[in-house]
């Protein structure tokens, strides 16, 4: 039964990516229909994957040959790490694929974009349960291609450079990444020389890391993982890749993509990576640490509204990859715990955000003005959205970062304690930050009077039905995690302790 669980989770999207391409030679409306009834069905079917399977991977998983001659295997499993991303990857495909229902983009083209959708949600799933590593890279590359195509060929069109930026933007955006790839692959290749097998669960069980081959393919894995994460200063092509992208695309770039970085690091990168090298996991760690003041300083320079968001999400990843260098099971529960919050959060922020520039025909924050007395319910939502970024406790966004910051104080004892130490305090001026520019945000945008910068700008309306019924999952969901964390924390503590064998 698992098998045909596991299978079905990366098949059925695929599956709707031909009978959406076929309906839509129809109608595009029809496709669309399609589509959502195909990211529902792969929703329910998530559901019923993660509830027939163990916490931890207990052997009955999918493990079969695929490229014998190189050892490579159709090798699938679920615990209770992939289980929390792979629920939050189906939600917010519905959501999105749902807004395609009334607020396409108005270039056209609204089923091929649909389609697209479906296979990156067939490449993420197929990352998320992927236990070969070169299986993961081509899960991973089939998310990433068909990213550049929805960027390019779907992103703004405002303004006369319109063009030049989607293609600057899509083509950064494809280059930084798939160098990535490529140089994770290489990591793996040296991996295997070394450890006798693509197999992520026999690597983490049997393998010990050491010598010059075993540091130089950690180093690799953790180059391409930083870039898709992305960890600074290797985040350059995030801002322009969300500014561009339409707000589909936004929601699952920032929801969706940016977790196969640090799912990766997680699932491939810990068990290559031995924590008493005395430079490599400081030194990640110490990036990440950077990451989050450097995105919180950006972010207060920002003018446009999508490229703040983007910044932002540098700087929640930082708390993301600082937890999981820890190599402890709580750095492992803050980090999966901070990425679901940060996929429901900062996808609600992008909705959002392009409903603001969909109304007002602008992101410029100096032309957003009074947003609370133009559109009361919209403007609440948005604040909503921003607490939770920041970090308000109650809401799912306060534990991602205040159990980061714990696991660094406490890491596991082959890492130089006072580093970390030090990491976790900066790491807590970065949260102060990030209230800053947030609640600088919002005192800009939403209170005053309704103006903008060619003078008091129209009435406009206000969340319709469609949005509110897209939207609900992540606001409820935001605060049930915030409530009750323990309901994400268990499954990850036995998953994380089973599979890296951590204390």
């Amino acid at each position: 039964m698992n098998a045909v669980a596991l299978n079905g989770l990366v098949g059925l999207p695929a599956a709707f990516v031909v009978f959406v391409v076929l309906a839509g030679r129809r109608r595009e409306r029809l496709a669309v229909t399609v589509a959502v009834v195909g990211a529902v069905g792969t929703l329910l079917w998530s559901v019923w994957t993660v509830l027939i399977s163990s916490r931890a991977l207990d052997g009955s998983h999918v493990d079969l040959a695929w490229v014998a001659a190189l050892d490579i295997r159709w090798h699938l499993g679920l615990d209770g790490i992939s289980g929390p991303l792979v629920l939050m990857t189906t939600l917010v495909f519905v959501c999105v694929l749902g807004s395609l229902v009334r607020n396409a983009p108005d270039c056209g083209g609204t089923a091929a974009l649909a389609a697209l959708l479906l296979l990156i949600e067939a490449g993420v799933l197929g990352s998320f349960l992927a236990l070969d590593m070169v299986l993961f890279f081509a899960f991973f590359e089939v998310a990433l291609i068909p990213m550049w195509f929805v960027i390019h060929q779907w992103g703004d069109r405002h303004g006369p450079d319109a063009e030049a930026r989607r293609r600057r933007a899509a083509t950064r955006f494809l280059v930084f990444t798939v160098l990535g790839s490529a140089l994770m692959l290489v990591g793996f290749v040296l991996v295997r020389s070394e450890a006798g097998t693509f197999d992520i669960v026999r690597i983490a069980s049997t393998y010990d890391p050491s010598g010059p081959t075993a540091l130089a393919a950690a180093v690799l894995v953790a180059l391409g993982l930083a870039v898709k994460t992305p960890l600074w200063p290797l985040h350059i092509w995030l801002p322009d890749a969300h500014s561009t992208a339409p707000t589909v695309g936004s929601v699952v770039l920032a929801a969706v993509l940016l977790k196969l970085g640090t799912y990766g690091f997680i699932r491939f990168w810990m068990p290559v990576a031995d924590p008493d090298w005395e430079v490599l996991v400081p030194f990640v760690a110490g990036l990440a640490v950077v990451g989050i003041v450097y995105a919180a300083l950006a972010c207060l320079a920002q003018t446009d509204l999508k490229q703040l968001i983007a910044y932002s999400s540098v700087g929640h990843m930082g708390f993301v990859v600082l937890a999981l260098a820890t190599f402890t099971v709580g750095g492992v529960q803050a980090a999966v715990f901070a990425s679901v919050a940060h996929g429901l959060i900062t996808g609600l922020l992008f909705f959002v955000a392009g409903s603001i520039k969909d109304r007002y025909g602008t992101g410029t924050i100096a032309e957003l003005r009074g947003l609370y007395a133009s559109v009361p319910r919209l403007a609440g939502v948005f604040a909503f959205a921003a607490m939770a970024s920041l970090g308000l406790p109650g809401l799912a966004g306060f534990w991602g970062e205040m159990l980061a910051i714990r696991s660094a104080l406490y890491p596991v004892p082959g890492l130089p304690q006072g580093t970390f130490v030090t990491l976790a305090v900066i790491a807590a001026f970065g949260v102060i930050l990030t209230s800053a520019y947030f609640l600088a945000l919002m005192r800009s945008m939403l209170q005053g009077p309704v103006t903008s910068a060619t003078g008091p700008r129209e009435p406009s309306p206000d969340v319709s039905a469609v949005e509110w019924l897209v939207w609900s999952p992540l606001l409820v969901l935001t605060v049930v995690l915030g409530v009750a964390p323990g309901l994400l924390l268990g499954p990850v503590a036995e998953a994380a302790t089973a599979f890296l064998e951590l204390s």
